[in-house]
């Protein structure tokens, strides 16, 4: 009998069989007691950290804001060098479900002729 999941059980059962090629002995029971043990484990696993360009992209924002979000604590990033930060993938994530607090956001002033109208 195949295990509760999300997983279709015709996905379940095509996986089992494409797999049976190579391991024989497989079942299901045992290959989503596999899969849960290692999602399980996953959380030992370092997440890969973002660069501020990357930051940016996913953020849709640039990398001078980046560099504002940090400096104000809104991205958590450690300091490898002078130059080469990296920034913690969950304040990321944080931030696009919180977002800035309105009292926060920076409006850039508007510099020459245009902007004195």
């Amino acid at each position: 009998m195949l295990k509760k999941s999300p997983i279709p059980v015709v996905v379940q059962t095509t996986i089992v069989n494409l797999l049976r090629e190579h391991y024989p002995m497989l079942t299901a029971e045992m290959l989503f007691t596999a899969l849960d043990q290692y999602g399980n484990s996953r959380e030992t696993v370092v997440r890969k950290k973002l660069t501020r360009s990357e930051c940016a992209q996913l953020l849709g924002v640039s990398v001078n804001s980046i560099n504002r979000y940090i400096k104000s604590g809104h991205l958590k990033a450690v300091n490898i060098s002078p130059r080469l930060v990296r920034i913690e993938p969950e304040s990321v994530q944080n931030l696009l479900e919180h977002g800035v607090p309105e009292n926060e956001i920076i409006v850039p002033q508007c510099h020459g002729k245009a902007g004195a109208r």
